[in-house]
């Protein structure tokens, strides 16, 4: 990052965010794209998707959790219901230590969950990534815990699951706060409930980042069934009014 560039960062934060998300996705882009032929689905998967930041993971914590937008029917399509496992044996040249670092990556149910790099705070400038080493790479089952989301739509009305499925949902730790995302507004962006069942935007350059709306769960879902919510309004208003 240039001297420009920082400046921009500090002055306005969302640009910083904005450059953060570009180097930790060329990060990212790099180790995924090493993997062996084998690993083929999961390369593809990393490129149609687009990449949002890499984030605290309180489910596995040793872990940063890779945000993933799925454009499409993307999602329903590498989805596969256990799946689980870790890929481990990856080595990238770090130039902070002067050696290779240990990577791993945890998928869960065909999508990939976590990165994990030793040594690292998983910034761009800190690796080679023309040394990336994938002769040791190896796969092994992995237990993930309890799913929180799957225990939170069964608890659920019947009213709301008659309209959502339980794979159209998942959990996202957005601002240091644990969301239920069930609309993608794209870019990193969702229509998101809490635990309560309050219905959130939560928009990540917009002020506030998580904005609560004043709807219900299950009017904001037949809206959205109905094809009455209009997504490109919702984001306009909401960068409107964090000006």
């Amino acid at each position: 990052m240039n001297i420009f560039q920082q400046a921009l960062g500090t002055v306005f934060p969302p640009y910083k965010r904005k450059v953060r998300r570009e180097e930790q996705n060329e990060l990212f882009k790099a180790i995924i794209s090493s993997l062996p032929f084998e690993y083929k689905e999961l390369r593809e998967q990393a490129i149609a998707c687009r990449f949002f930041g890499l984030e605290n993971w309180k489910g596995n914590p040793d872990f940063k959790f890779v945000t993933l937008s799925y454009p499409g029917e993307t999602y329903s399509v590498y989805k596969k219901r256990g799946q689980n496992f870790k890929i481990s044996g990856l080595k990238i040249f770090s130039k902070i230590t002067g050696r290779f670092e240990d990577v791993q990556i945890l998928v869960g149910n065909n999508l990939i969950h976590g990165l994990k790099i030793e040594n690292s705070n998983y910034q761009l400038k800190e690796f080679d990534l023309n040394r990336i080493n994938v002769e040791g790479i190896q796969k092994t089952p992995f237990a993930f815990p309890p799913d929180d989301t799957d225990i939170f739509y069964d608890f659920l009305g019947q009213d709301i699951k008659n309209i959502l499925g339980p794979d159209d949902i998942f959990d996202i730790d957005f601002n240091n706060r644990t969301f239920y995302a069930f609309y993608d507004l794209e870019d990193g962006n969702f229509l998101a409930v809490d635990k309560n069942l309050k219905v959130y935007s939560l928009v990540h350059d917009a002020r506030p980042m998580a904005k609560g709306m004043k709807t219900s769960f299950i009017e904001i879902l037949n809206k959205i069934s109905n094809n009455q919510f209009d997504k490109e309004k919702h984001l306009e208003e909401r960068y409107r009014d964090s000006k």
